[in-house]
């Protein structure tokens, strides 16, 4: 209350102030939560009002003091004051509002080193940052504090730059004015950056761009560098706007000028230019580069220390050959399809196709052939596989026969051997050796008696079909003619075989 009276004496103020200062410089060494209860104090008691009042006072040393205490209360909470800001301007003038305040004192600092205004720039680009911007269901700061910025604040900031770039070449050229243009520009670029369309609108509207060129004419360097830098952002963007604004202006024109002006001299000035145009070469920029080759080849075709320039015209005749020729730009396409990836949807299609069209014909364990190969491939295994078992039917059939041979005689013949297994050749042993045991004469298992020939019969059979060669593929009919064997052996009258053995 003392600070916004009118009646407290300015030593005593001073003193207020000062201590504040002092307060709030001691709140950094504070807890955060502490901290955080402290600026919530001050806000609650209106210091936002109170330093919009001593900002507005002729003390210089009461207006540095408190906007030390409002870099304090930006750095704490940058949306506490923007919501101050918007709510006073519902009331106030836009000559009084608080950030506009903070603007002027930057403009009409004294300093020539210009200390302040850099402290009150960086500020105001902490206040429209839009990184450190809330966003909630209910409304989005960034949309509401920007629209008020661009309607209420913009005309303040670059009202400088608009009075000192009402010719072709800059009203004051003075260090300090340099400097002071040098912050605004640091600031606008950095609105292209983040502000998208409010600053779009802005620049098109109040031809900004026109009026930054102007200062390539400056014999700052460095703030020539800055209007350079302020387009080159722009570009940078490859927003087609900027492009059809830059293009309808003519605002090449400023940056050739300075670039022959500069002569063949190697620095910055000269490299920022080349650069320039080579990202424009190298990303293509159709309209651009139609544009420079078009208006400003003449002068620029001489430079053939790079070939930026060069290079340029190269993509311009081929944008024109494409013109042309729609079919040369369209057999190009077509190469360019086939010579990358095809997209995985296709090749999913073409897949799913083929298995539809293979899956009904292919059987389980069957190979995947051509068409042409497989009745080939046919024929070839089917041919050994019937030769093979046309062998194996008549060893089977000589086989038998001489085991109905050895049967009737009641020995073996020593005249030919078996074709079994180890473990078939241990059974058929052990069974013919008991078999010799138990065949004593006038036993019921003797060799003469009419039983131990049925007996044998079918112990041989059943070793024989365990035990003999078995082949790649079982048919069915091998062992309906093996039964059909073992009948007609059964079916012997035994008078018969008696009559064998005896003979």
């Amino acid at each position: 209350a003392q600070l916004t009276d009118e009646a407290t004496d300015e030593e005593k103020r001073q003193e207020l102030v000062n201590f504040l200062k002092e307060f709030c410089a001691f709140s950094q060494t504070l807890q955060p939560q502490n901290r955080d209860a402290f600026f919530k104090t001050l806000s609650n008691m209106g210091i936002l009002p109170a330093l919009e009042v001593i900002l507005g006072m002729d003390d210089a040393q009461v207006r540095s003091a408190a906007t030390d205490i409002f870099s304090y209360l930006v750095e704490y909470n940058p949306s506490m004051v923007r919501e101050f800001v918007m709510q006073e301007a519902q009331q106030n003038d836009d000559d009084i509002l608080l950030i506009n305040l903070i603007i002027e004192h930057m403009i009409c600092d004294t300093d020539p080193e210009l200390g302040g205004a850099v402290q009150l720039m960086g500020l105001l680009r902490t206040l429209v940052d839009p990184e450190n911007m809330l966003a909630t269901a209910n409304k989005t700061e960034k949309t509401e504090f920007l629209g008020f910025f661009y309607k209420h604040c913009m005309h303040v900031l670059t009202a400088p730059l608009l009075a000192n770039t009402t010719e072709e070449k800059p009203s004051k050229d003075d260090f300090q004015t340099a400097q002071l243009l040098a912050l605004i520009l640091e600031l606008l670029t950095f609105c292209v950056e983040h502000h998208t369309y409010h600053i779009k609108n802005y620049i098109i509207n109040k031809d900004i761009l026109r009026r930054v060129l102007v200062l390539m004419a400056s014999k700052h360097a460095f703030l020539a560098l800055c209007a350079l830098r302020f387009k080159r952002k722009i570009i940078g963007l490859k927003d087609e706007f900027y492009n059809r604004y830059i293009m309808k202006s003519f605002l090449f024109e400023p940056v050739v000028k300075a670039f022959l002006n500069n002569g063949s001299r190697y620095n910055l000035m000269n490299s920022a230019i080349i650069e320039m145009f080579e990202f424009i070469r190298v990303e293509d920029i159709k309209s651009l580069t139609a544009h420079v080759i078009e208006n400003y080849w003449k002068a620029l075709e001489d430079v053939d220390y790079v070939q930026t320039f060069k290079g340029l015209k190269l993509r311009f005749e081929q944008q024109r050959e494409r013109q042309d020729n729609p079919k040369l730009d369209s057999m190009r396409s077509i190469l360019r399809n086939h010579r990358y990836r095809r997209d995985a949807r296709t090749l999913e299609d073409e897949e799913e196709m083929w298995f539809n069209s293979d899956e009904d014909d292919m059987e389980d364990g069957e190979a995947v052939v051509p068409p042409s190969d497989k009745t080939k491939n046919d024929e070839d295994i089917m041919d050994p596989i019937s030769k093979f078992m046309e062998r194996k039917k008549l060893k089977e059939s000589e086989e038998k026969e001489v085991l109905l041979k050895t049967n009737l005689t009641g020995r073996q013949s020593p005249s030919f051997k078996l074709s079994f297994s180890s473990g078939t050749k241990t059974n058929l042993t052990s069974q013919s050796s008991a078999s010799n045991l138990s065949g004593s004469p006038g036993s019921p298992g003797s060799p003469g008696s009419p039983g131990s020939v049925s007996k044998s019969t079918s112990q041989i059979a059943a070793i024989t079909t365990k035990g003999g060669l078995v082949g790649l593929v079982d048919y069915p009919d091998d062992d309906e003619e093996d039964d059909e064997d073992e009948d007609k052996e059964e079916t012997i009258p035994l008078s018969k075989k008696a009559k064998l053995e005896s003979s």
